[in-house]
């Protein structure tokens, strides 16, 4: 009893001299820090982004550059009263702009083509089938709906920044925000420059195939060799 009374004693005691020794405004030597929390992503969320910042950034500068295009277009027009001058001028506009991107929607891949036209609705709150129609009528637009769906295209197609573009969404911001380098710069092609991408393309593709013949070949015969220096004497 007196061992464990001893003890006690002795506990009391260090309380009591470590609050003596401690002056009563010592700072806390803990302190707390807030900070601003850090959003943590999986490695497959970080391939999309990764993806998509590569399409992004290609075709962005034609999403923005098509806005720009329809705001002029409509401030432009505003000034026309008669309804027949104003179909006449939203043609040549049509014409105009169809004119740009042309080559442009050619010489991208599908996924890229997708993306400009889901970026297209983004910035300008239509999508390409309805500015077609606005500006060419529904005729128009139905058979541009038509040629799209033979290049695998939907010209129908929307973004939607809570849904499946909610990465794509994030890349945008990022470009905003300045995170992401980027040229805002709209890189036009013609009919000459389109063609002359389209060798380039099928030049590495018939490369491409003809390497992997190659390395086929040369597996095949190590595994030839392989089997002969095995084979039992």
């Amino acid at each position: 009893m007196k061992k464990y009374s001893l003890i006690i004693a002795l506990f009391c005691f260090a309380s009591s001299y470590g609050q003596i020794i401690i002056p009563s405004d010592h700072p806390d030597s803990l302190k707390m820090y807030e900070s601003v929390p850090v959003p943590i992503y999986s490695k497959n969320y970080m391939n999309q982004y990764n993806r998509f910042k590569r399409i992004i950034v290609k075709v962005y500068p034609y999403a923005l550059y098509a806005s720009d295009v329809l705001y002029q277009l409509e401030e432009d027009s505003e000034e026309i009263n008669k309804k027949r001058k104003k179909k006449k001028f939203y043609k040549q506009a049509y014409k105009g702009l169809k004119d740009d991107f042309k080559y442009v929607m050619l010489d991208l891949y599908t996924s890229e083509g997708k993306m400009l036209m889901k970026l297209v609705h983004r910035e300008t709150g239509m999508s390409v089938y309805q500015i077609a129609e606005k500006y060419r009528g529904k005729k128009s637009a139905t058979i541009f709906n038509a040629m799209g769906k033979i290049w695998d295209q939907d010209v129908k197609i929307t973004f939607d920044p809570l849904g499946e573009d909610k990465i794509a969404e994030h890349v945008i911001q990022d470009i905003e925000s300045g995170i992401i380098a980027f040229d805002d710069k709209v890189v036009t092609v013609d009919k000459e420059l389109y063609k002359e991408n389209q060798r380039a393309y099928k030049k590495r593709i018939k490369e491409n195939k003809k390497r992997q013949k190659y390395n086929k070949k040369v597996c095949k015969q190590k595994k030839k060799a392989k089997y002969k220096l095995n084979e039992p004497q």
